[in-house]
């Protein structure tokens, strides 16, 4: 450093770094979780649970050995459910989990859940809080799941007894009452004591008017709407910058100032409304104990008591809305007016536990909202060359990458740290392989034989693969072994196998194309890579033996484990591809069916994103054409 050179790390380091990163998918994340967690306190090991689902691209990808992109149904995944704890009392945030899901249901949500929440218990972390958006399936998971029908602000933990505050993300509320406002055009609020003594009437369309009035300045009072703000499309519908457009200081002043001094006295009482959004806002958003000096706004002051004046406006806010929705005056939606009741009773539920019960000695309610996920998800697509729909690979990949960054960099682990947390030699655990190898193995029949077109392609690939391997060991015994230009017959090959190839032969597409270049295999390589053939054909035209095979992890070690007990059973006919090592003691049959399996690995994966993108499309048209008859009928 001093020389100012740029030390990259080795391959080497690396590795030893990732090692304990490659689970992600899985629950069983506490080696990770607990080297991070070692550096937190006690008050820092108070976290919230945030809950929240990241769409990505509809496609399958072979990757390290494995088929990434499906659900465990083995079904094309399109979207990734995330869990993610971030500290009440420090920076630290993860992402514990990833479950790819094709459709979410509050079920499938329940059983992640129960998972996650046994992993946090292992890692020592005390969930105090959970945060979901305003979704249907996440309402049904609060209501049916946790509170067991009735919703309550908070539950007990089964385990610690400890009261869990079941939270709506303020932030995804606040974008659906300005949604609300947008498309409803106009409220009709009630009387609230000291915050809205009349109650009042506000008109999107005052909004709308007070844009027009400072289009053609050069300076403007209301700097902040935008045409997206008063028409903004589907996609930027989920974007809160348009909601705090509206729902701010400058549009507030605005509407107030043309209400008095320019003879719209109307526009006074949309201002009245945004003034009190806005008190709401600016109490639900606090991330720092310095906002409200840095502002000199006392709204954005952190919460230190339970007797805080903003704890009282919480609820009393609550209390507002249920009005506000049993008088049936025009308003918010019924999910809408659910959300922000429920967030405000429990919010302010909450920080009264942080603050009698923990030791906090202020709560920041800015950190009780799901930014930290979405920012999560927003690093993943820039990794991923800043695309939108990233693929399921992809996320795992910038996570992984993330991750090696919160240990060493966030958690300051230096590499003898880790040499003396992470074993040198970490063996993978491969009993679950072994069980589904052993019963795919069983189900095997050797039913399918390849045609003559078949056979031709097989020994085209078995050439490919025999040079692959030559490069890789550049060893003489395994060239001697896989390559033999003066084998078998193409008489004596197709007798083996049993084809009545008539006057073509095995090696007629081979001899066709080759220009010299390519290479012929030798008998065992030939014979070892149609037993693959025959095996991997069973297997993709049996629905149940794929689904179990996709199912499964570490797709390329199961089908080698498959292999290898195949060809030592006695339903192998062929003899001559058991075990084979050459002289320097390379696992000659290991190296044949890895690279046949990322041959046939690449088409599998393309051929299940071909077969979703076909299944979506038809259900897309089915839709329509519903939708159209529909219409035909009204």
């Amino acid at each position: 450093m001093d020389e100012n050179v740029l030390c990259l790390p080795s391959t080497n380091t690396l590795k030893k770094v990732t090692r304990r990163l490659n689970s992600i998918t899985a629950v069983d994340n506490s080696a990770y979780l607990q080297l991070r967690v070692s550096q937190l306190n006690e008050p820092e090991r108070t976290v919230t649970l945030m809950i929240d689902e990241i769409y990505i691209a509809k496609r399958v990808e072979y990757t390290a050995g494995g088929v990434q992109g499906l659900t465990a149904e083995s079904s094309v995944a399109s979207t990734l459910l995330c869990f993610m704890v971030k500290s009440l009392a420090n920076k630290y945030k993860d992402i514990v989990a990833i479950y790819p899901m094709d459709k979410l249901t509050a079920v499938k949500l329940f059983d992640c859940y129960r998972e996650v929440m046994s992993l946090l218990r292992r890692t020592a972390m005390n969930v105090v809080a959970i945060l979901v958006d305003n979704a249907a399936t996440n309402r049904k998971f609060f209501t049916d799941y946790l509170c067991s029908g009735n919703l309550a602000s908070s539950i007990l933990d089964p385990v610690t007894g400890q009261p869990v505050f079941l939270i709506f993300d303020p932030v995804h509320t606040m974008k659906n009452v300005y949604n609300n406002f947008q498309s409803r055009k106009q409220f009709e609020c009630p009387a609230m004591a000291l915050n809205l003594p009349n109650g009042c009437t506000a008109d999107f369309s005052h909004i709308v008017d007070l844009f027009q009035l400072e289009s053609t300045m050069s300076l403007k009072k209301a700097h902040r709407l935008t045409p997206a703000t008063l028409q903004p499309r589907s996609i930027e519908k989920t974007s809160v910058k348009l909601a705090v457009s509206v729902f701010c200081e400058s549009t507030r002043d605005a509407l107030q100032y043309y209400a008095t001094h320019e003879d719209r006295p109307a526009w006074a009482t949309t201002a009245d409304f945004i003034t009190l959004l806005l008190k709401l806002w600016n109490i639900l958003n606090v991330k720092t104990k310095t906002k409200g000096k840095h502002k000199r706004d006392y709204t954005m002051d952190p919460v230190r008591s339970s007797m805080d004046w903003k704890l009282a406006f919480l609820r009393e806010f609550a209390t507002f809305l249920e009005e506000w929705e049993t008088s049936g005056k025009r308003g918010l939606s019924k999910e809408t007016f659910l959300a922000l009741r429920h967030t405000c009773r429990a919010l302010s539920d909450c920080a009264s536990f942080l603050l009698d019960r923990r030791g906090f000695q202020y709560v920041l309610l800015g950190h009780l909202q799901s930014d930290a996920i979405e920012s999560r998800f927003g690093w993943l697509r820039q990794l991923a060359g800043a695309n939108y729909y990233i693929s399921m690979r992809q996320v795992m990949e910038g996570e992984k990458k993330i991750r090696a960054l919160s240990l060493v960099k966030f958690s300051h682990f230096s590499l003898p740290d880790l040499d003396a947390i992470i074993p040198p030699d970490l063996p993978p655990t491969t009993s679950s392989v072994d069980t589904v190898a052993d019963s795919l193995a069983e189900a095997v029949r050797f039913t399918v034989c390849p045609s003559p077109s078949d056979a031709n392609i097989i020994f085209y690939v078995s050439g490919a693969i025999a040079r692959s391997v030559i490069r890789s060991t550049k060893c003489n015994s395994c060239r001697d072994s896989l390559i033999d230009p003066n084998g078998l017959t193409t008489l004596e090959l197709d007798a083996a196998l049993d084809l009545d190839t008539g006057d073509s032969s095995v090696s007629t597409f081979l001899d066709t194309i080759n220009r010299g270049g390519l290479t012929r295999p030798s008998d065992y390589t030939f014979m070892l890579c149609v037993h693959c053939w025959r095996v991997f054909e069973e297997m993709r035209t049996n629905q149940v033996l794929m689904m179990k095979f996709l199912a499964a992890t570490c797709h390329r070690l199961l089908f080698v484990k498959v292999i290898d007990r195949l060809t030592s059973s006695d339903m192998c006919t062929e003899d001559m591809i058991g075990d084979n090592f050459c002289c320097k003691g390379h696992d000659l049959r290991r190296f044949v069916v890895q690279r046949f399996f990322n041959c046939v690995g690449k088409n599998l994966a393309k051929h299940l994103t071909y077969a979703a993108a076909k299944d979506s499309s038809h259900q897309a048209k089915r839709r329509k054409i519903e939708k159209l008859q529909s219409t035909a009928r009204l």
